[in-house]
């Protein structure tokens, strides 16, 4: 607590540069006593702050104080105000707070050329929440509850104590000791449902190094090569990396790459429609032929 109140103190001194130890005890909801024991605090930390009496004195800095010739660089600066940026767009009011303070302390303008979203394309304030939500009990050290559905669709409730978030493949999972299983997991955020934050606080635990998403059971990957139209190479440059992609001298390109042989490729591959033909394996070539018949009988009856 009584850091926060320096760096509040701090704070409103860079800003109005003086202000009376009344002031500020009104303001902290503390008594003057304890005011000039922070003065004292600060300046044996460095920060050049002193007391002037008479009319129009009160608790100032030296003129001229920035806190960044005390402590960061500008690239430190950046480094920070990028961070907070970042958290921010998890949905954080009190990061705003801060956000905003920061940037005055480095008599920083301009903060508005960054802008981070850590949610989907077309996602609803429900998934933005549910995020938010999974941040907070990193941070606060909670126990987290929510139904969880496995990749083929099974339901079951889990408690979990969140460890961290991990971006990987263009998704969020969440990495953390679940009580139900009794060992570490990854959860895929879009997955969970009903999230509840439990009041207790998490036992310390250290999680391992390195950990990944189990494939799912009967997981079987096959190799396939793709031929795509020019009008996909949007789609195409989004979907696969450019060690995978090999453009054709009729602007097509050809995508050599390795997925989950399951519905969901059947799918994925559907997507594209007309711009993509299946080169290989011939086997992935009758199944989706077979499956552009079905749709076609559909229409056409």
């Amino acid at each position: 607590m009584k850091n926060g109140r320096l760096f509040e103190i701090l704070y409103l001194l860079v800003e109005k540069r003086a202000v009376t130890a009344g002031e500020l005890a009104r303001r902290l909801e503390v008594s003057e006593r304890t005011i000039y024991r922070d003065i004292d605090a600060l300046s044996a930390a460095g920060i050049p702050v002193f007391t002037q009496k008479g009319q129009g004195g009160g608790i100032r800095l030296m003129d001229q104080f920035v806190l960044e010739k005390a402590l960061l660089s500008k690239s430190q600066q950046d480094e920070i105000l990028f961070a907070l940026q970042a958290i921010l767009a998890t949905g954080g009011a009190k990061e705003r707070e801060t956000l905003s303070q920061m940037s005055a302390l480095f008599r920083r303008e301009g903060g508005d050329w960054l802008e981070v979203d850590f949610s989907d394309w077309g996602s609803g304030a429900a998934e933005r929440e549910n995020f938010a939500l999974v941040k907070r009990s990193i941070l606060e050290r909670k126990p987290l509850s929510f139904s969880y559905y496995s990749s083929a669709g099974e339901q079951s409730r889990r408690t979990v104590e969140p460890a961290k978030l991990v971006f990987k493949t263009g998704c969020w999972y969440l990495s953390a000791f679940c009580r139900t299983r009794q060992d570490w997991r990854i959860f895929r955020l879009v997955r969970m449902e009903a999230l509840t934050l439990e009041e207790e606080n998490c036992p310390s635990r250290k999680p391992p190094e390195h950990l990944e998403a189990p494939p799912p059971g009967g997981y079987c990957g096959v190799e396939l090569r793709l031929r795509f139209a020019p009008s996909a190479a949007w789609r195409v440059r989004d979907y696969f990396h450019p060690t995978q992609i090999t453009p054709l001298e009729d602007d097509y390109f050809e995508v050599f790459c390795t997925f989950p042989e399951n519905q969901w490729l059947l799918s994925f591959l559907l997507s594209f429609g007309s711009q993509l033909e299946v080169l290989a394996p011939t086997y992935w070539r009758d199944i989706l032929g077979k499956e552009l018949k079905k749709s076609l009988t559909a229409y056409e009856t």
